[in-house]
């Protein structure tokens, strides 16, 4: 009798546990407004879209509210003018080629009334896309915008805009003459890759792997696929091993000269250009092949990437 008591209790007090946290659980969830797939404010929105892309400020102003602010995502402290946008609109309706910002994918917009604060806002999820064509500098970009509508819904009183603030500084710096390096017509990595062609022309595999890292990386940009498919030393040169049962290399000339280029961010290449004679070992037929080199070298001074441009179709058969 008492072991039944026991159990009787028990189960009360699971069963209130139950109740309870199930009360709490249900009280955690209070609705603050509702989400609208159609609605108004959408087409407000969207008009608004369309004059900025158009470049029609008349539209434009018609559209928005006493007091409209703007801000993107660099904007820390002091939100943009009405000004400030219409002009930004006249620009890019004007310079930028293929203007667009539409929605993409499946996404659409949402409108959020929310109850609590009496707001209403309209989320837009688009891309925009175009090229400058003073520059040729490409836009293409996702674009985020949150609209918030005013009390009765009929005017839009400020927008909020999400993009790539990366890509729009791109575009203001096209407008410039940047220095980004210097260009060396003699240096000693320039007499480095000289020593290397030099030893390509032993066509001595073990002499030309002295002049890489052993974790060096290359790219044969032309005929690899895909074309940033990278190979290891001991691939490229097992290549090379096939292709030196076939061919002889007679000669290596240089074409001009090399160029060092040092990046004042980060990297040294030097690019360089070579003629280059084959015969055919069986064949006997002769050709001269075009090659075009880049070097990319560490702080140490050492080759750790190498691409190469030519066409196989003009080796001798």
């Amino acid at each position: 009798m008492l072991i039944n008591n026991k159990l009787f209790t028990m189960k009360k007090i699971i069963i209130y546990i139950f109740i309870t946290c199930y009360s709490v659980s249900f009280a955690q969830k209070k609705a603050n407004g509702k989400i609208y797939i159609e609605h108004p404010a959408i087409e407000i929105v969207n008009q608004f879209n369309e004059a900025f892309v158009k470049g029609d400020l008349e539209k434009i102003k018609s559209l928005v509210a006493d007091g409209f602010v703007w801000r993107n995502s660099t904007m820390r402290t002091k939100p943009g003018t009405l000004q400030q946008l219409l002009g930004r609109s006249n620009y890019l309706s004007k310079n930028v080629q293929n203007f667009e910002i539409k929605h993409y994918g499946g996404s659409y917009p949402d409108v959020f009334e929310y109850k609590k604060d009496g707001i209403l806002d309209v989320s837009t999820y688009t891309w925009m896309t175009g090229y400058d064509k003073n520059t040729g500098l490409e836009l293409n970009m996702p674009r985020h915008a949150n609209f918030r509508m005013t009390s009765d819904g009929k005017k839009i009183a400020y927008v909020s805009i999400m993009d790539d603030q990366v890509l729009w500084n791109k575009g203001y710096d096209a407008y410039q003459t940047t220095k980004n390096g210097i260009i060396y017509k003699d240096h000693p990595y320039v007499s480095k890759v000289r020593l290397l062609i030099q030893a390509y022309e032993t066509m001595d595999p073990e002499k030309i792997k002295s002049h890489y890292l052993p974790t060096a990386r290359f790219y044969d940009v032309m005929n690899s696929v895909p074309f940033n498919k990278a190979k290891t030393l001991e691939e490229e040169f097992k290549d090379f091993s096939a292709y030196a049962e076939v061919l002889e290399l007679v000669d290596i000339r240089e074409f001009g000269y090399p160029d060092l280029l040092e990046y004042e961010g980060d990297g040294t290449v030097v690019i360089s250009w070579w003629e280059m004679d084959f015969k055919n070992k069986k064949s006997g037929n002769t050709s001269t092949i075009f090659q075009h080199l880049v070097h990319h070298f560490n702080d140490e001074g050492e080759i750790y990437r190498e691409e190469y441009y030519f066409n196989p179709a003009q080796l001798p058969k």
